[in-house]
């Protein structure tokens, strides 16, 4: 099929690098790595759930040249864990692909989630984010992803999607 990554959430890397359950992550992500290498793959883990200081300290622990991150800007600030654009600074050189998905905060109530919206309605501040994916030379593909029941609604949100990243000068990369 010549597929050259394949990616996925991971679930929440605990921060403490001495937890059973980071262990026991870090061990599963080698051996993905290595199976994904042995056919010349990456393997992308999804941004989102732990701040970018957490991922990459996660990356360097896991040890595998393979190992790569697919970048969810509206993830970052949908958990709480991060600015999405000073995260995509620090991580930038590994980021294979991006989701181009759009989120407000949560609300400041323990454990709550943040509601995502439409690509250039929440608080990613699109303009900036492709900028930044220009400034640190990323040319793979922005995905748009709209994660939402009503069919009709998620197709009108992607199309908006993908003419705003037209707009913003990203058209050649954006798809849905």
């Amino acid at each position: 099929m010549n597929v050259g990554s394949i990616g996925c959430h991971i679930g929440c890397v605990p921060e403490d690098p001495e937890h059973p359950d980071y262990v026991g992550v870090r061990d599963v992500v080698r051996r993905i790595c290595d199976h994904a290498a042995r056919h010349g793959q990456s393997f992308a883990l999804e941004t989102g759930q732990e701040p970018a200081a957490v991922l990459l300290r996660f990356i360097h622990d896991v040890d595998r040249p393979n190992l790569r991150i697919n970048f969810d800007p509206a993830n970052m600030i949908l958990y709480g864990s991060g600015d999405p654009i000073e995260a995509l600074r620090a991580v930038g050189d590994l980021v294979v692909s991006v989701h181009a998905k759009d989120g407000d905060w949560p609300p400041q109530v323990p454990g709550a989630l943040g509601k995502e919206r439409p690509l250039g309605q929440g608080a990613v501040c699109m303009e900036r984010f492709v900028a930044t994916l220009r400034q640190i030379g990323y040319t793979g593909p922005l995905s748009v992803e709209r994660e939402i029941e009503d069919q009709q609604e998620r197709l009108r949100d992607v199309a908006m999607g993908i003419s705003l990243l037209r707009r913003l000068g990203a058209g050649a990369q954006a798809s849905a």
